[in-house]
Formats: C-alpha cells, sequence, structure tokens
C-alpha cells in the first residue's frame, strides 16, 4: 500500500512538473496557433511556419486535449479568415500578423 501511495506522489509530482516546466500559457498557446494560421493563408502571403512550427511541438506535450483541439480549430479559421479577407479586413489581418504575431514568425 505505501508503495502504490508513493508511486501515486510520484507520478503526481511528475505531472505537475511537466506542465510548470512549460513556459507558455495556453493563452499564448492558442495566439501562436492563431499566428500559424495567419502565416499559411495564401490570401495574406505566406509566410515560413518553421519557428511557430517548434514553438507549438515544444510547448504541446504538456498540454490538455481540449487545448490541441482549440488550437487546430484556430489554425484552420485563421487560415480561411485570411484567405476571404479583402481591403481594409485583409489589412487588419496582416497588421495582426506582423505586430503580434513577430515574436513567434521570424
Amino acid at each position: 500500500m505505501k508503495t502504490l501511495i508513493i508511486a501515486t506522489i510520484a507520478v503526481a509530482t511528475f505531472a505537475g512538473a511537466a506542465q510548470a516546466a512549460s513556459g507558455a500559457s495556453n493563452l499564448e498557446y492558442l495566439q501562436a496557433a492563431r499566428c500559424r494560421g495567419l502565416a499559411l493563408s495564401e490570401g495574406l502571403g505566406k509566410l515560413d511556419t518553421a519557428s511557430v512550427d517548434a514553438f507549438l511541438r515544444a510547448e504541446g506535450g504538456p498540454r490538455e486535449l481540449g487545448v490541441k483541439t482549440s488550437a487546430a480549430n484556430k489554425i484552420a479559421a485563421a487560415t480561411k479568415e485570411g484567405d476571404k479577407a479583402d481591403g481594409a479586413k485583409k489589412e487588419k489581418l496582416l497588421a495582426e500578423r506582423q505586430s503580434q504575431c513577430g515574436a513567434w514568425l521570424k
């Protein structure tokens, strides 16, 4: 019984440490996913996504399934939004991609 309790505590500690080791919050992770979608948009002009892909891979491991699913949805929605955008909407998305996504799209 003691072995089971010790093993359970060790696993819980390891899981907590893995989440704490993650440098980005779920919000930052989801923002990076949106940026990846904007970078993939042909309507906005595709950009290299290597750095944001590396970030999402590195930060995706300890994420809950719901967060990962939301990230995939954000990528698809942002790509679609960028592909359909024109005029002022396109300019707004390009400005967002340049300012808010600059850290992930180098």
